[in-house]
């Protein structure tokens, strides 16, 4: 008989499985659009053509966001998938689902980091042909305005991530404590969930310091705004460091444990042969049906022999069938306890 898979890990399978097809479809959103604007993209680069740049760059840049999103949706599966590969029954039960599971993510995460390298490429060249078109205080004073409005978004999610993140966790390890497996498993995604940040993060920095770069001349105001925003971006990473740890440290929980049972008491001792054989030849059986009285003797309470021994007389034809004199002929060679004194009902 193959081993029984917990309902604990019946619904996050059912969550695991829910998460990678959330992946697919977001993976079927992206792929169209990356072609088209790192397509049109690299024609604008090519022709040096500002306008093309300035129509493909911004919506390479939202596709690029996605593809964070989606990445954050696989590491989440990659988080569930690896509470389900330590369930043995599981693996050796759904095995093959399991390897179609990590296959597909797998994938597609390593596509998607691959095109998220290729789109910052190809915003770093997207810059380097702008270089000639924006000149001027003007274009430095545009372009640092845009980066502050890409951190400031950023840095509101983050706030988020600070607000919700301890009490995630500390619905998580309530969650765990009570033995509520679905609440555990839904802050634990949330957590992962915040992971996303750290692409967000990661790309911006080094768009701020090409920012410095392109404009070594300006104000130091503006040299100001941009210490802010490095700042706010090193703060943003360690918040998403602490929750990396926090999801890390809730992932060792693992599931909740189930209650275990109370053993059962043990079953007393058979009674011996040689008592059988006294009660046996007591009502007038034979050796050889021993063994039927034995099952009545040991598996039936003493209080309850009378119906058993009458219908088992009955069967073997014996001079007596009453069950209660059966009892009390018993009752004569084999004696009830005083230390342990039963009713009997006879």
């Amino acid at each position: 008989m193959p081993p029984q898979i917990s309902s604990e890990t019946a619904k996050t399978l059912v969550a695991t499985v829910k998460m990678v097809k959330e992946v697919e479809a977001q993976d079927a959103k992206i792929q169209p659009q990356y072609k088209k604007m790192s397509e049109g993209l690299k024609v604008g680069i090519d022709d040096g053509s500002e306008e093309e740049i300035a129509l493909y760059r911004p919506q390479l840049e939202k596709v690029g966001k996605l593809i964070d999103t989606c990445l954050g949706t696989i590491q989440g599966a990659l988080g569930l998938i690896s509470q389900l590969r330590k369930d043995d029954a599981l693996m050796e039960t759904k095995f093959e689902q399991i390897e179609k599971l990590v296959k597909s993510v797998a994938g597609k995460r390593k596509k998607l980091a691959e095109q998220s390298a290729a789109a910052r490429k190809l915003d770093d060249d997207a810059e380097t042909a702008l270089v000639a078109a924006r000149k001027g205080a003007q274009s430095a004073e545009a372009d640092l305005s845009a980066l502050q409005a890409a951190v400031a978004t950023l840095m509101k999610s983050i706030d988020y991530v600070d607000t919700e993140t301890p009490k995630l966790e500390a619905a998580a390890k309530k969650a765990y404590e009570k033995k509520d497996q679905k609440t555990l498993t839904d802050s634990r995604t949330k957590l992962i969930d915040f992971l996303q940040y750290k692409t967000a993060a990661m790309t911006m920095k080094p768009r701020i310091e090409k920012y410095k770069k392109q404009y070594p001349d300006i104000t130091r105001e503006q040299r100001n705004e941009v210490q802010y925003m490095l700042d706010d971006l090193q703060r943003a990473e360690s918040s998403v460091a602490d929750v990396d740890k926090k999801v890390k440290e809730l992932m060792k929980l693992g599931q909740v444990k189930k209650e275990e049972k109370a053993e059962a008491p043990p079953k007393k001792a058979p009674m011996p042969a040689a008592d059988v054989a006294k009660a046996g030849k007591a009502i007038g059986m034979e050796s050889k049906d021993y063994p039927k009285l034995a099952k009545i003797l040991n598996d039936v309470p003493r209080a309850k022999w009378a119906e058993p021994l009458g219908k088992l007389a009955t069967t073997l034809k014996l001079k007596v069938t009453n069950g209660k004199d059966l009892v009390l002929a018993i009752n004569k060679v084999l004696p009830v306890k005083k230390e342990k004194p039963q009713l009997i009902d006879i």
